[in-house]
């Protein structure tokens, strides 16, 4: 498949298991991370109006998840909730995200709700979409068989309510984006998953979209879960989200959602990632600096932070292209006159020694 003409830059991260992870980024404002779709591929998302339209008013990251799209593919083992959480918390990581929303579809959906009950301090607002309080309320259980014996006739099946100018184009994207065999290790990680224990514990702006126009999940499911959450509103747009190349109602909800949350700190809207948007560092980039200034090596900043040598060698090699440092010695004069942090440290122990 061809990459859309608009397409952002696609940059890898490595999760701590050994799989690769394809994310892409657009867009200055307010951090939104988008969780993968279940048949997700940057290489159409970019071009479809969810993802295209909202970076035009915020900075939204997207990325494939494992065995889906441009990353790892042909899964060597089954999968399970962790997995996908272990993927969010290495994209998270990877584009430096300080505070941010969290956009998510259905498993993933409660991928990002448990997140964000963990990490309060983190996660600004969800936004969820054809989601329910249990993945058994979702048919693709029961249709596993049928994906593994005609794949083409399963996905006609998912996509049987999309315009017929379009579902051609629908059905070559889906099976681009996982084989069969990922797909089922995908579903089964979600069997089990139940979100009804963690919704209590949600403190925070809520916007559900539930499209009438899908058919693998009631309209009575999304509502039954909206009213569970404290601060959740639910929208029903008569559409189909993502597989549709036009702008749609979805998208400008989520705009609108967004333009209405209170803004997040200055200090927790650092962080980019490796588009270099605004050429600000990243909340662990700035970590890295200073360790940097502090006379630290990479061994001992990779213990410190808790984090490999490899990636802090590219917290490094970012770091220094945004800041136009070649060493240590630039990185540490770019510290001391820029941020200013330890410069009145440095005078008094001067003039003391004098």
């Amino acid at each position: 498949m061809a990459f859309p003409m608009d397409m952002p830059p696609v940059h890898y991260v490595t999760t701590p298991d050994g799989v690769k992870l394809a994310y892409a980024m657009r867009g200055k404002g307010l951090p939104v991370i988008f969780l993968p779709f279940y048949f997700s591929s940057l290489e159409f998302r970019w071009n479809m109006a969810w993802l295209g339209d909202v970076s035009r008013h915020a900075c939204v990251a997207a990325y494939d998840g494992r065995g889906q799209g441009l990353s790892t593919r042909n899964l060597d083992r089954d999968l399970t909730v962790a997995d996908f959480r272990r993927d969010l918390e290495t994209v998270i990581e990877a584009v430096g995200f300080q505070k941010f929303v969290l956009a998510a579809y259905g498993g993933f959906g409660h991928v990002a709700v448990r997140y964000a009950v963990e990490n309060p301090e983190r996660v600004h607002a969800l936004v969820l979409i054809c989601t329910a309080e249990s993945f058994a309320a979702y048919p693709w259980l029961s249709m596993l068989s049928l994906a593994e014996e005609n794949w083409d006739l399963f996905l006609r099946i998912q996509l049987k309510n999309v315009p017929a100018h379009v579902l051609e184009g629908a059905l070559s994207n889906f099976k681009s984006c996982m084989t069969p065999q990922d797909y089922g290790r995908m579903i089964w990680g979600f069997a089990s998953s139940d979100i009804g224990d963690a919704l209590p514990a949600l403190d925070l702006p809520v916007l559900m979209i539930h499209s009438l126009r899908q058919h693998w999940l009631s309209r009575d499911e999304g509502a039954k879960l909206a009213a569970k959450i404290r601060e959740a509103r639910i929208f029903f747009p008569d559409d189909e989200g993502e597989i549709e190349p036009e702008p749609v109602q979805g998208a400008k909800t989520i705009i609108e959602f967004l333009q209405g949350l209170p803004p997040i700190g200055p200090g927790e809207t650092r962080g980019l990632g490796p588009d270099r948007t605004n050429g600000e560092l990243s909340h662990r980039q700035s970590d890295v600096l200073r360790l940097i200034a502090d006379g630290k090596t990479t061994r001992e900043i990779a213990g410190v932070l808790v984090l490999s040598e490899r990636t802090v060698e590219r917290h490094i090699a970012d770091m220094y292209a945004k800041i136009g440092a070649r060493n240590r010695s630039e990185a540490t004069a770019f510290y001391l006159r820029t941020l200013n942090l330890r410069a009145p440290a440095l005078a008094e122990s001067t003039q003391s020694s004098r």
